[in-house]
């Protein structure tokens, strides 16, 4: 059967409601839910959790595709069986039964087992690109920032453009038709739905209140195995991840992290470490010193409220480490004994040794800098910045950080999977400073270009080991961010539109041919010199907060929100102003602020003072063996199996014939489906 319709055909067999003797029956939660898929061999935790409609539970009884499975009910009325896994493809059956004082009642729910072995030449390396919060008008605006427009036709493109693969995705979690960054990311690694603010589980009956002593209710959820750890396990490739946030963060932690709770920062980057053999961690680049930094250092974030300890039992049935409530922990200490490479800075990272085969790399007491105030110390290094300020006056850019992950990790004759994450594009856009997030993508597109010249060994790595050819590159998002929209281009002068009264300021945005063409010049970097040209692009929020509007860019940052208080009480003091949720009363918060003078107020659809995630599908491309697997409308969920086929050479039906290198050249690509659509047409 097609695997769309399979998977079609599984959803629509709904977990049964309880049956018993009685309308009111014991109550039946299964996970996985409903419809979940798995790789051949792929771990996953099973849980039951049953809820007596009177007295107590007399018995509980399961079965795996009609096969009793012994089940003892914990003090919770829950059963979890860890690490289990199945090498037979196809549906599987798990069902449930219980009995209480009124009567009995049970559940069922069907999982898919999905093959990914084949006979076409596996991909050695998975490079995964992450714009977080890039929609389509994103990656356009970046276009015509960078290039510009000429009669009509973009005078160049990016180079996530120029990837042959497209695809829209849908990205909705397993408990809204709209994500947070967290399922967003693992949906793509793990092949199933996650609730929001979770990342590598399913939502499970014990959570953690933020006040707690300590996270550990947050990380004993039921986990699924994330491709990360799969790849290590099965094929032995190391993992990288990098970005430009804090390392503690969603995104990056939804590729080696399990946990309910995206926020505890701790035990997070403590399970980074303690289960770096599962997870086959290498290199971790980005910011979050301060989850690195004992409690009694300076700008240390580390809390007893937010670490992890498992009991014996659970973590010898996780497999894992037991972990600690350690706040005073030495982390950046612990990552050097055991032989990683420790970079604080550029000029640290610029001296990595050829031989490097472990690196870390904390370049922030929180989120790194964005792209725009990391170019304007780099151009004019003598002047106080805002990189200053931050206390991190020296930052790599996205690409040079991808390049030193390349490095290292292409050492591991196995081949590695890659994260790298764009975070600024969803931060500032979160905060509407559309200029400062476009900048991010051109960032963001400057490490996709690295990644392209490493899987064509161009430029630097025209020597590396391996073959061309032999990369998958993914360039994708966790969902869109604000709603962000180009709605034409200023019809003043930059002067002119400085001088405007705010009340006026409305009548300067040029619509349909007023709009021309936005032209912005460019410095030797190939950044823009200046993010307010005459006739600048303007942009509108379809998902936005309370706003005022003066079409011009802003001269610093909001304070990010991921800061120890230290810093951010510092920046408040230089009169940056606080962004939503970082401090100052409601409705004066930097966002409404920073503009009040000389722009005029625009009513937001939403609450609060940040705009917030949509629901709109978001664009991916891609590069290398199996990328014609993307194509239409598919489920970020589809991409952990398509880029497994990838890694296993399972690609060939799913890319309509295209089983290998046709042509000889290396590589599986475009010029691949064109020679065989000749062989098709003519004959030869």
């Amino acid at each position: 059967m097609d695997r769309r319709l399979l998977k079609a055909a599984l959803i629509t067999m709904a977990c049964s409601a309880p049956i018993g003797a009685s309308q009111a029956s014991p109550s039946i939660k299964i996970t996985p839910p409903d419809g979940a898929r798995f790789a051949v061999d792929q771990r996953f935790d099973l849980r039951i959790e049953a809820k007596a409609a009177s007295g107590s539970l007399k018995s509980l009884r399961l079965s795996l595709d009609s096969k009793p499975i012994p089940a003892t009910l914990d003090a919770n009325g829950s059963v979890t069986l860890r690490g289990l896994s199945s090498t037979v493809a196809g549906p599987h059956v798990i069902t449930a039964s219980a009995e209480d004082g009124s009567g009995s009642g049970s559940a069922s729910a069907t999982f898919e087992v999905v093959d990914s072995v084949g006979d076409a030449r596996p991909a050695r390396n998975i490079i995964f690109f992450l714009g977080d919060g890039m929609g389509a008008s994103h990656r356009t605006a970046a276009r015509i920032m960078r290039y510009g427009v000429a009669n009509g036709r973009p005078k160049g493109h990016l180079a996530m453009d120029r990837l042959q693969g497209t695809a829209m995705v849908s990205t909705h979690s397993l408990n809204s038709i709209v994500t947070d960054s967290s399922p967003g990311m693992s949906c793509y690694v793990t092949g199933n739905k996650a609730n929001n603010n979770q990342e590598g589980v399913y939502p499970d009956n014990t959570v953690a209140a933020t006040d707690a002593a300590d996270q550990s209710l947050s990380f004993d959820n039921p986990r699924v195995e994330y491709l990360s750890e799969y790849l290590h396990r099965k094929l032995g490739k190391v993992t990288g991840i990098v970005t430009t946030a804090d390392v503690e963060d969603a995104t990056p932690a939804a590729n080696a992290v399990h946990t309910a709770n995206r926020n505890a920062g701790t035990g997070i980057c403590d399970q980074y470490f303690d289960e770096r053999d599962h997870s086959g961690l290498r290199v971790l680049m980005g910011g979050g010193r301060r989850w690195f930094l004992p409690n009694t250092a300076p700008g240390s974030s580390r809390s007893a409220k937010t670490d992890y300890q498992f009991d014996a039992a659970s973590a010898s049935a996780l497999g894992v480490p037991a972990g600690a409530i350690d706040p005073g922990r030495d982390l950046i200490s612990n990552f050097v004994k055991d032989g990683y490479y420790y970079a604080s800075n550029r000029a640290e990272l610029n001296v990595l040794g050829g031989g490097t085969t472990k690196l870390l790399g904390l370049f922030g007491y929180g989120n790194m800098n964005v792209a725009w105030d990391k170019l304007s110390k780099r151009r004019n290094p003598s002047a106080e910045g805002v990189v200053d300020d931050y206390l991190a006056p020296d930052q790599p850019m996205l690409d040079e950080m991808t390049v030193a992950a390349l490095q290292v990790l292409n050492h591991n004759p196995q081949g590695f999977y890659l994260m790298v994450e764009g975070a600024h594009i969803d931060k500032q856009s979160h905060l509407m400073d559309a200029d400062r997030a476009v900048v991010e993508v051109l960032e963001l597109d400057r490490a996709v270009q690295v990644a392209r010249d490493f899987a064509d060994k161009k430029g630097a790595f025209a020597n590396r080991a391996g073959e061309a050819g032999d990369t998958v590159i993914i360039v994708a998002a966790d969902h869109e961010c604000s709603g962000l929209s180009i709605i034409g281009a200023s019809k003043e002068t930059t002067a002119a539109l400085r001088a405007l009264p705010a009340d006026k300021k409305q009548a300067a945005v040029g619509t349909y041919d007023a709009a021309g063409f936005p032209a912005y010049p460019l410095d030797s970097d190939g950044y823009p010199t200046d993010l307010d040209p005459d006739g600048r692009m303007l942009f509108g929020f379809g998902a936005n907060a309370d706003r005022t509007e003066d079409w011009l860019s802003k001269p610093r940052p909001l304070i990010d929100s991921l800061l120890p208080t230290s810093l951010s009480d510092g920046l408040k003091a230089k009169g940056y102003l606080p962004a939503a949720g970082t401090g100052g009363p409601t409705g004066t918060y930097g966002t409404i602020q920073r503009n009040a003078a000389t722009g005029y107020f625009i009513a937001g659809q939403v609450p609060g003072d940040q705009a917030v995630h949509s629901a709109t599908d978001i664009p991916l491309t891609a590069y290398g063996p199996g990328w014609l697997q993307y194509r239409g409308e598919i489920d970020n969920t589809d991409v952990f199996f398509s880029l497994l086929r990838s890694a296993m050479g399972g690609y060939g039906d799913a890319t309509a014939g295209v089983t290998g290198d046709v042509n000889g050249d290396g590589k599986v690509d475009l010029a691949d489906l064109v020679l065989l659509l000749r062989r098709a047409v003519l004959g030869r």
